[in-house]
């Protein structure tokens, strides 16, 4: 073998180190790492990595990422894990020196036949695919850790709602789960600070005459995503996170004191450098401060989370550039980074390192194999949509009377104050609310539920109809709420704009709730608190109630301040199963009384600004977010 080249002679060849930015093709670390002389003697290692998935099998339309820009901003049209197969086919090296793997948020999509289908279809395709490992996304979990390790990872039972328990999969079999593994070093449990999930890997690669080298991968998660503002679908009461460069390290030294010198990052969190998705300019996030500062062994930075798409060489501590980049999302690209490792020290030659930007275009042949795996689930998920789940006895329906009430409104403040009751005595909730039309943002409310249909019976809920009624894949939680704050986020529903008029934003109420409102009076002052009821009690403004809603809206997203003044939360079903599993278990439902709020003279609820509208298919991401993380 060619005996390693000093890293004098790299620096040579490579004209010196400075801050490389890829500039619509491929990254180098020095010009070292386009010449062969200096490649010569090293063992090849190819990393490729996906990110954000998120369950969009099939090719996303234009407007869900279907269109990405690259050099001299020129459009490509992108997608579909059909085409990503075929792409994978072409980039991929035979050997076992080729290493795939993801940073994250798979699963737990938009996707109705992804998602109805508790996300297996994606973990299918990703066995088929040959993943071999990923970071924890904060949207894997969205449910729990033990869905995402127990039902996700190792294919045990989901314990959640006979007969949708779990599906059968393409071959015909129960669904068994991943072949691949996850992994984060920073999401912890809050009761004894233990990982949720191993904080990192070790691969091995082939180095010739019988000789294996380790590599290891360390896996980050976003901060605060299970901790609750900035995120929602992840909210975990339970869990917390933890500094990220602070567990980079950590994890670098761990893999170094077990003899594992070769390091990568995968890391579901990013940044933002630009528009070209193989370039890479004016670069900020979380990513690019760590890769500033992180082990020098860390070899190669790939990132996720922000839904951005960027390939930079970006100098780490010792001024040695290394590459920080990210592939979208939603099976936009495939991230390749070739590097070279040296035999003698187990290390990565870091200023030999390259890094591409693959577009997953459309104009290759689809994978036929793939194409015929989402072919089955899509058609599983029409049959599932179709299913009969329950009877209804009249209309639930969102058109509001003079107070602001509608049938479905209060049919599903109904329901979330029951889907708390399920989780025993401390979550159980005495009441529930929803905001129906929130100030910011759009209803949770997102279909009607009328008893005649062109597409079934009359009277026959199907799960597809249910799961378009209500809906938007966050968590119902139960919180303690003072009778104060109750009262004035009820208040909150009449809020005054910057123009002076008022802008009219219902809350629907559960069965256990009364109170009384007089438009006449200022905003902020429609509310007689004596007029608020209980389970027929007068509402104790000094008292904490368990109070049950979505958490959305303590997370204050839905603009009403006061119900964002809570504690001690317990989080309880996804909406959207959550409601499937109402309607299944009660088997026949009715439209619940209005009158839960009653006008005090006559004057009705809307006063200056009448509910208009309707609800959205899709909720939006909380403000200050990137509109699809």
């Amino acid at each position: 073998m060619h005996a390693p080249i000093s890293r004098r002679t790299i620096l040579a060849a490579g004209g010196g180190i400075a801050a490389a930015t890829a500039v619509g093709g491929t990254g180098l670390a020095t010009a070292a790492a386009a010449d062969p002389a200096s490649t010569n003697g090293y063992v090849d290692v190819q990393l490729l990595n996906i990110t954000d998935l998120h369950g969009y099998l099939q090719p996303p339309a234009d407007g869900s990422g279907g269109l990405i820009t690259g050099a001299g901003g020129a459009t490509v049209r992108v997608g579909g894990v059909a085409y990503l197969a075929s792409h994978l086919k072409r980039i991929r090296r035979s050997d076992a020196n080729s290493i795939f793997c993801s940073a994250g948020d798979n699963f737990s999509g938009w996707p109705y036949e992804v998602d109805s289908q508790n996300n297996e279809p994606t973990i299918e395709v990703l066995n088929k695919l040959g993943l071999r490992f990923s970071s924890v996304g904060n949207h894997e979990l969205d449910k729990s850790t033990d869905f995402l390790l127990h039902h996700m990872q190792d294919g045990h039972r989901y314990p959640y709602d006979e007969p949708f328990v779990d599906f059968v999969d393409s071959t015909g079999r129960r669904f068994h789960g991943a072949d691949w593994t996850f992994h984060t070093g920073n999401v912890v449990h809050r009761d004894g600070n233990r990982l949720v999930a191993p904080a990192y890997n070790i691969e091995y690669v082939d180095a010739g005459r019988g000789r294996r080298i380790p590599i290891g991968f360390i896996h980050l998660t976003v901060e605060g995503c299970v901790e609750g503002p900035g995120f929602n679908c992840s909210y975990q009461p339970t869990l917390a996170t933890t500094d990220l460069i602070a567990a980079a390290n950590r994890s670098a030294a761990a893999l170094k004191r077990r003899g594992v010198n070769a390091l990568i990052v995968v890391m579901h969190e990013g940044g933002v450098a630009g528009s070209d998705y193989n370039a890479g300019t004016n670069p900020t996030g979380p990513a690019f401060d760590l890769a500033a500062v992180a082990d020098p062994d860390i070899a190669a930075i790939v990132t996720g989370h922000w839904h951005c798409r960027f390939n930079m060489m970006v100098p780490g501590p010792d001024g040695v550039p290394r590459p920080v980049t990210e592939a979208g999302c939603n099976g936009q690209l495939v991230t390749e980074v070739n590097l070279k490792l040296d035999p003698s020290s187990g290390r990565f030659v870091r200023e030999l390192t390259s890094a591409t930007n693959h577009a997953v275009t459309r104009d290759v042949p689809a994978d036929p194999e793939v194409r015929d795996i989402v072919d089955y689930w899509v058609a599983a998920a029409d049959r599932l949509a179709a299913t009969p789940i329950a009877r209804q006895t009249g209309d639930l329906v969102r058109t509001p009377n003079a107070d602001g009430e509608s049938t479905l409104g209060n049919f599903v403040a109904d329901f979330i104050q029951w889907d708390a009751e399920q989780d025993g005595p401390r979550a159980a909730a005495e009441f529930a609310f929803l905001p129906v039309l929130p100030p910011v943002g759009r209803s949770a409310l997102t279909g009607d539920l009328p008893y005649a249909t062109e597409s079934s019976e009359d009277g026959v809920i199907s799960y597809g109809a249910a799961w378009r009624a209500y809906g938007f894949d966050s968590p119902i939680v139960t919180v303690t709420m003072t009778g104060d704050a109750f009262r004035r986020g009820l208040e909150q529903q009449w809020q005054t704009q910057p123009d002076g008029s008022v802008k009219y934003a219902p809350v629907a109420v559960s069965r256990q709730v009364r109170y009384r409102y007089d438009v006449t009076k200022p905003v902020g002052q429609r509310i007689d608190p004596a007029t608020v009821t209980i389970d027929g009690a007068p509402l104790d403004p000094d008292r904490g109630y368990r109070v049950a809603t979505n958490a959305y809206t303590v997370l204050a997203y839905d603009g009403y301040p006061a119900f964002t003044e809570y504690t001690d939360a317990v989080r309880h079903s996804l909406d959207h199963e959550g409601f499937i599993r109402y309607l299944r278990l009660r088997k026949v439902v009715s439209p619940p009384a209005l009158g839960r709020a009653r006008s005090a003279t006559g004057e009705h609820a809307p006063s200056d600004t009448p509910p208009t509208g309707s609800g959205s298919d899709a909720r939006p991401e909380p403000p200050g977010e990137p509109s699809s993380r």
